[in-house]
Order: structure tokens, then sequence, then C-alpha cells
């Protein structure tokens, strides 16, 4: 029969998979509250408004003119957090850099400039020097920076594999900052699976039990803190313990899912096999366009054939032999449409919020190549991607935009005072279009690469699946035989 061990693992990889958050927040030290200048007032007005290009556009136009006054260390800050939110993080990096080395700063501003900019070098992997930005860092943090500082640091330290140090460095864990529980649940799951720390338990653990039910964004680290812990102690053999974090994570968490499967085999693992069945039968009846999917059509006959439901047993075995040959064919057609020109209107299609996306994909069945876009969230290298490419088309609307905006400039003014200003416009809308331009392509180029590798690993792990399905078949067809023998 199946391993359960087996089958679990697999789904303990995607259930521990590490998180990759968003861009930055802008940094404590902005408060709205102290804007006293109009126009970074309106700056910051069409940014909550949603605009964030428009809103870097004004920002530098009026820091360029000294039009900023008292707040322009203020105006800058924003302008840096603006650049990290269009994934600019060189330009961000710069910008912070400059605010950390100007004497005229206020040391509260020169420490969050320090601050972001080593988020921002970690989140890209440049470990040692996120390290040397906190060094210079003096000021009393507030409570929500005093938690992203230990976490950058206690980060870079595993990274740099100074275990101790690490785990030494780790901050009180609260729901001040939610960047900063991104980085201790990546902490966590690394201290887990890489080194076998039970520190990383404790982390995860705390992170389970944080009480905010206001944040979706708290909700959803939350449930995926409870759902790793879940899985580990699976893997140790701790069924009881294990279903103790499997329970909290919400119903309507797109988690869920996962949780069931767990279930499932937590109550397999005690050889309870029709507690079992109640939750993968529930899952049977569930979309299946991701891991989760699967592992249940080979966990259902598993279990029918341990409870001794052999005829049962084969009938599931067979339907899911049949459905993943089906699925195997399926996804070959969807690597030919996304190694094709049509990819960028797959994606494109894709809702703003990310939320949406799994609904969206497993809702629309018809084309393979749509239905297993939805494995591609498996993949959080992919979705990162995603965020970045969606975020250079948003880009790419808005200086479309814009040239509309100079041509009309050229119709209203007097052509002999501006004719430079203009023709320096047009020359600066153009290599930004260029660089645009470029920019999609190669994030288009390494989506396309993701999905296809992805696809390409499923591919590969159906063909196990069915090696497992054929003993299931060979193990439920001899229970089966032995047990009409018996009866005869």
């Amino acid at each position: 029969m199946i391993s359960p061990c087996r089958t679990a693992v697999v789904a303990l990889a995607l259930a521990l998979g590490g998180i990759t958050p968003g861009s930055p927040a802008h940094s404590k030290e902005f408060d709205a509250g102290k804007i006293g200048n109009t126009l970074l007032g309106h700056a910051y007005l069409i940014y909550q408004q949603g605009d964030t290009f428009q809103s870097t556009a004004m920002l530098m136009a009026a820091d360029k003119q000294n039009r900023l006054g008292d707040d322009r260390e203020l105006g800058q800050l924003f302008l840096a957090g603006n650049f990290a939110k269009l994934g600019l993080y060189d330009e961000a990096i710069a910008v912070y850099t400059r605010l950390a080395r100007q004497t005229t700063s206020s040391q509260g501003v020169r420490d969050s400039a320090r601050l972001e900019r080593a988020k921002l070098q970690l989140e890209l992997g440049q470990m040692d020097a996120a390290l040397r930005s906190l060094i210079n860092i003096k000021r009393r943090l507030s409570q929500a920076q005093e938690v992203e500082y230990a976490s950058i640091n206690s980060r870079a330290l595993l990274e740099s594999g100074k275990v101790r140090e690490a785990i030494a460095a780790l901050p009180r864990i609260n729901d001040e900052s939610t960047w900063a529980l991104y980085q201790l649940f990546n902490i966590g799951v690394q201290l887990i699976e890489t080194h076998r720390n039970k520190n990383g338990a404790l982390i995860l653990h705390q992170i389970g039990r944080l009480d905010n039910s206001r944040d979706p964004e708290i909700q959803a680290i939350r449930d995926r803190a409870n759902l790793a812990l879940g899985y580990s102690l699976l893997k140790i053999n701790q069924p009881a313990k294990a279903r103790g974090y499997l329970e909290r994570v919400r119903l309507k968490s797109h988690l869920s899912n996962i949780a069931l499967l767990g279930m499932g085999w937590s109550y397999s693992s005690e050889d309870n096999y029709e507690q079992a069945l109640t939750f993968w039968l529930e899952l049977k009846n569930r979309p299946y366009s991701s891991a989760y999917g699967y592992e249940t059509m080979l966990a259902v006959p598993y279990a029918l054939g341990k409870a001794g439901a052999y005829n049962q047993a084969i009938q599931h075995y067979q339907a899911a032999q049949k459905q993943i040959a089906a699925d195997a064919h399926d996804m070959n057609e969807a690597k030919k449409k996304i190694d094709s020109d049509l990819f960028p209107g797959l994606i494109s299609a894709v809702p703003e919020d990310e939320t949406g996306w799994l609904s969206h994909w497993q809702n629309t069945p018809e084309a393979p190549e749509q239905r297993f876009l939805a494995l591609l969230l498996d993949n959080p290298e992919f979705q990162a991607t995603l965020r970045e490419y969606r975020a250079l088309l948003k880009l790419q609307s808005q200086l479309n935009s814009l040239e509309a905006e100079i041509g009309g400039l050229e119709k209203l003014q007097d052509r002999g005072k501006i004719n430079t200003a203009v023709a320096a416009l047009h020359l600066r809308h153009q290599t930004l279009g260029e660089q645009i331009e470029k920019a999609q392509q190669h994030q288009l180029g390494a989506l396309k690469q993701q999905a296809l590798t992805t696809l390409s690993r499923y591919q590969a792990q159906l063909d196990n699946y069915i090696d497992q399905i054929k003993f299931g078949l060979a193990q439920a067809i001899e229970g089966g035989t032995f047990k009409a023998e018996e009866g005869l």
C-alpha cells in the first residue's frame, strides 16, 4: 500500500514552503499626520487612491524643484517607499542611503532610512549589507521597528549559518509588523527543516497563537504557521498533537484543504481509517487543481483498502488512474500554451486581488492552460515574479497616459519657450518606455521558465502517483481475492 509518511512528506513540502512577502511598507517614520507641505499631501492622497506611479512622479518633480520645503526629509522617505512598491529597489536603496548619510537629517530619519534599506537588502539576499545597515542605528526605535530590526538581524545571521546567534537575536513575537512576521515565519521553518531546531517550532507556535481578527494578512500567516507545525508533528509521528494545530486553520483559508488532508493522515496513522475517510471524502468533492487534490485521490482508496473495502478501493484507484493520465496529457497542452504568445494574455487576466488568483483559476476549468495555472501558486517565486510583471504592465499603461499629456502640452503652450523641455520629455519618455519593455520581457521569460519547470515537476510527480496506484491496485485486488476465498 501507499506509505502515509511518503504521501504526507509531499504535502509537507507544500505546507512548509517559505513565504515571499510583497515590498516592505513605507517607513514607520513617515507619518501622514506630520505632512504640512501641500504637494507632499497631494502626492500622498494620490498614493492612497492606488496610483503609486503618479504619486512618485509628482514627488520627484516637487523634490527636483525644491518645493517640498521643511517636509523634504519626509518626502524623501515616502519617495523611497514608493520606489520599493514599484520594484525599483536600487533607486529606493539609493534614496535611503542619501538620507542615512545626510548630517542635516534628524537621527530618527537617518535610523529609519538605515532600517528600511536593511529590509530591502534582506529581500534581495544581501545579508552582509543588511547587517551593516543595522550597525549605525543609534536611537530607540518604535515597537514595530524594534521587531523589524531584530527580525532582519536574526534572518541575516541564520542565512549566514550562525544559528546560535540568530536564535539569540530573535525578537518577542507580536503583530506590530506584518513584514517582520513574514521573516519570523521563514526563520521558524528554516530552523525546523534545515537545522532540526526546536526553536523553530516555538516561533511557529507563537505566530499561530496571535490573537488578531482584524488583519487578514496576519490571519493568513497564522494559518500557515499552524499548518506547518501540524505537518511537522505528523512527520515525527505525533498525530494527536498535529490535529491541535491543523484544527486552528480557518475553514475560509485557502490552506483549509491541505489542513483537511493532514487531518485525514493524522487519523490514518492511528489506524482510524473511517475517521480519515471523513476528511478525505470531503476533500474529494472539492476542486483538485492543486497538489493536495492529487494526494487526496490516492489517500481515499488507500484508506478504503485498509478498512477492508477492497472493491471500493479498486474503483477509486481506477478513477484516479484515469484522471491522472488525462491530467498528464492536459499538462503537456498547457505547457505548449505557456510557451507561446498566448501566455501574457493568460496571466494578465488574473484578478488584481492576489487572494482571488486561486478561485479565478479553479473556476475556469474549460482550458487546461487555465486550470493548471493554479498549480503555479504553490511556487512562491512564481508569485513574486508575477507581482513584479503586473506592476510593469501598470507602469506601461501609466506611461502611455503620460505620452498623451506631453502631446497636449505641446498644443497648449508656446512652443518657442518650451520646445527644449518638451523634447527632453519625449526623450525621457522614450527611454523609460524602452526600459520598461525590456524589464517586461525579462520578467515574462522568467515567468514562462518558472511555469514550465513547475508543471514538469508535477508531471514527474504524476508518474510517481501512477506507480503508487499500480501497487495499490495490486494490493487491493490481492486483499479482495483473499477475502473472497475466506468466505468460501
